[in-house]
């Protein structure tokens, strides 16, 4: 008779998802071992979500301080501290690792160093240290990163975001790439930081829509509260070869030269299953490569589950750690069914934009009666009261119900308001019930009844 697994639970990954699926594990009681590569909290801690959110929130505070030096309320420098800020931005991205690593050990966690693959179903092999096995395995091993290839453009004029992480000055100009997993949301946040940095910077979107998260007849609108930072914009554009200097692109209208030293592949993410030996398990991943899973993240294999990046179900730190919840909570023996669709996106521009939902066109397609109501921030006592910038909330509900079918927000508040309508889509809250919340005077909230109350379901 064999001896029984050491762990009840063993998880391949130790970003976002995979952190998750261990601390809901352990909480349910399980015995969990983590094997990570590297250190735990993934991309997302170290290179992406939280350094970028640092940096952003550094040239926010910025642009801020422009704002009211312009006004002579404050003396502000004329320049944004590359260095400094990237210098903060680690030493709070370390502090924020270390608390992930705490967290893990108060609840006995085992991170195990190394790579995993499948033997078996409950059976991993550690590169170089052996096997581990386990009643249950969650795999969180994400995504990694893929630049593209730009005939003539040599390797050090193409950089990703943890390169940017190392600057102590911007380049003097700047190609950034959109698309990718997050639909060129890291690169509306990274033209902005450049732009601020002192860069001149060209925003290059793969598709029509510069930020797809919006409105068909609200891209113009990203592009105008971009321009007063200098930031120029090509939508449907994507890059052909490099001479010294400039990079051609090919648009709608033909290709266009656009000066840049540097090319930022802003989110060249692509789903990672390298080395797992799936295919031990009989578990193909789908065209895409993503692992396929059903609502509580179980794989068709069982006792297997997968959550993050690699389900291909969205490609945000949020999701991932709500799937992680998922599938740690399946693998423990308790599954648990995960909603995304109110998960909303926040991009930290200046001003910021943020979204939640369906845009119009989606749920026309999905054939939803449609009720919208768009309110502007200029006049109302909220964006006043934090300057006087432009603005608008847009909120999509259903007819017939008053379901909040989606909204989408940009200018100061933003992401309040769209961080509070995604907690509320998530409880099921109606339009009716969201137009009779009252809050603080004057805060965002007040914006979003008042929206909930133009929509008349």
């Amino acid at each position: 008779m064999s001896a029984p697994p050491p762990y009840d639970v063993a998880i391949i990954g130790g970003g976002a998802a995979g952190v998750a699926a261990a601390l809901e594990a352990a909480r349910l009681g399980a015995t969990v071992a983590l094997v990570e590569a590297e250190r735990p909290g993934g991309s997302c801690v170290h290179f992406t979500c939280i350094p970028t959110s640092i940096l952003l929130d550094a040239a926010e505070g910025f642009a801020r301080a422009r704002e009211l030096a312009v006004g002579g309320i404050l003396a502000a420098g004329e320049s944004f501290q590359l260095g400094r800020a990237n210098d903060r931005a680690r030493t709070l991205a370390r502090t924020l690792a270390k608390a992930v690593e705490s967290s893990l050990r108060r609840a006995r966690v085992e991170v195990v160093q190394g790579h995993a693959a499948f033997l078996e179903p409950q059976r991993l092999t550690l590169e170089g240290s052996g096997e581990l096995a386990a009643h249950a395995v969650v795999i969180a091993c994400g995504a990694r990163w893929e630049p593209p290839t730009i005939l003539g453009l040599p390797a050090d004029r193409l950089v990703t975001p943890d390169i940017v992480q190392t600057w102590r000055q911007p380049p003097p100009s700047c190609l950034v790439l959109g698309g990718g997993p997050s639909e060129g949301t890291f690169a509306l946040e990274y033209a902005v930081l450049l732009a601020l940095a002192g860069s001149q910077v060209t925003l290059a979107q793969p598709r029509a829509a510069v930020f797809p998260a919006f409105d068909d007849d609200l891209q113009p609108l990203v592009v105008d509260l971009l321009a007063p930072l200098g930031i120029t914009v090509l939508a449907g554009a994507s890059p052909i070869a490099a001479t010294d200097g400039a990079i051609a692109l090919a648009t709608a209208t033909g290709q266009q030269q656009v000066d840049a030293a540097v090319v930022l592949a802003a989110d060249p993410r692509v789903l990672d299953t390298r080395g797992l030996h799936l295919e031990r398990l009989g578990l193909a991943p789908t065209p895409d490569g993503a692992i396929p899973v059903d609502e509580t993240c179980a794989t068709p294999v069982p006792g297997v589950y997968a959550a993050g990046d690699i389900t291909g179900r969205g490609m945000l730190s949020s999701m991932a750690a709500a799937q992680g919840r998922a599938a740690g909570a399946g693998a423990a023996g308790q599954p648990t069914p995960v909603r995304l669709g109110a998960i909303p996106t926040l991009v930290h521009t200046v001003p910021p934009l943020a979204a939640v939902g369906l845009t119009a066109a989606a749920a026309e397609r999905a054939g939803l009666p449609l009720a919208s109501a768009t309110l502007g921030f200029e006049g109302t006592a909220a964006a006043i009261a934090r300057g006087g910038h432009p603005g608008l909330l847009r909120l999509h509900a259903d007819r017939r119900t008053g379901e909040i079918l989606g909204a989408q927000a940009a200018g100061p508040g933003a992401h309040e308001l769209i961080a509070s309508l995604g907690a509320l889509m998530q409880a099921e809250v109606t339009a009716d019930q969201i137009a009779t919340l009252v809050g603080w005077h004057p805060s965002p909230l007040e914006l979003l009844a008042e929206a909930a109350r133009r929509l008349g379901t």
